[in-house]
């Protein structure tokens, strides 16, 4: 079975917030967000740069054996159902 997970980076209010682990569909309503708080998040940078760089290396230590997450970083969406992601305060 698969892991089914990914990591995520989303922007608000210009911060980048980075999410690990996170499954990466919503089964939502076609078209509804899927909605996460920023005190979940693993990381806030000031940059989307710094944040990738920093995603990358949260991403490696996912897993039993450090072998990352099944769908990698991601932008602003869930992959597999490309749910977008809302983030709140």
């Amino acid at each position: 079975m698969s892991a089914n997970n990914q990591t995520l980076i989303k922007e608000y209010k210009d911060k980048w917030y980075i999410f690990t682990n996170v499954n990466a569909e919503a089964w939502n309503e076609p078209g509804k967000p899927h909605i996460f708080s920023i005190k979940h998040a693993q990381g806030v940078y000031n940059s989307r740069d710094e944040a990738y760089e920093a995603a990358l290396k949260l991403d490696a230590e996912c897993g039993p054996y450090g072998e990352g997450t099944e769908y990698g970083v991601q932008f602003n969406r869930l992959c597999k159902d490309d749910t977008l992601i809302e983030l709140t305060e």
